[in-house]
């Protein structure tokens, strides 16, 4: 039996305590509640490099417009995609507060960028679930942020799969 040094299992347990993960363990979500809204989000202002190629998916359990009128943050799960074709990196858990959102012209602020978003299908979060490696050939590193970890991608593929 491999032996796992002290240093790493203290560090194992530390990142898995919500307030160490950098979100406040009340606004963490219990894993299996059920995620069924998917938004894509583009950029409103100008793309550094290649910006506009990672296009985020954000998934949350109300609608973005219901969110403004909430009194604290929403956890939200974000996911990078290539294309839209792809995951690129899983980031886990973001934190929405209700003023980075703007119901009239659809814009959020996120990790200090303004995005405008769009509601997806649920099909079409699924086709992306389902098949992250996608089909445009690129190599993808599909990386679990060991931060503030999200849902996996088979309890967001079951929660979707009962919207349908």
């Amino acid at each position: 039996m491999k032996q796992i040094p002290i240093f790493g299992f203290v560090l194992l347990c530390l990142s898995t305590i919500p307030g160490i993960a950098g979100i406040p363990s009340s606004s963490l979500p219990d894993r299996h509640e059920d995620y069924s809204h998917a938004y894509y989000l583009f950029l409103a202002g100008v793309p550094k490099g290649c910006e506009d190629c990672y296009v985020p998916l954000l998934i949350t359990k109300e609608p973005l417009e219901r969110l403004t009128n909430t009194k604290g943050n929403a956890a939200c799960v974000l996911i990078i995609t290539y294309e839209r074709d792809s995951i690129w990196h899983d980031d886990g858990f973001v934190s929405v507060l209700p003023g980075d959102i703007e119901a009239g012209p659809r814009t959020v602020r996120l990790n200090a960028r303004k995005y405008r978003y769009q509601e997806i299908s649920s099909r079409e979060v699924l086709k992306l679930l389902q098949n992250p490696m996608g089909t445009i050939p690129i190599s993808r590193p599909i990386l679990q942020n060991a931060t503030s970890p999200g849902p996996s991608l088979q309890e967001l593929i079951s929660a979707f799969k009962q919207r349908n």
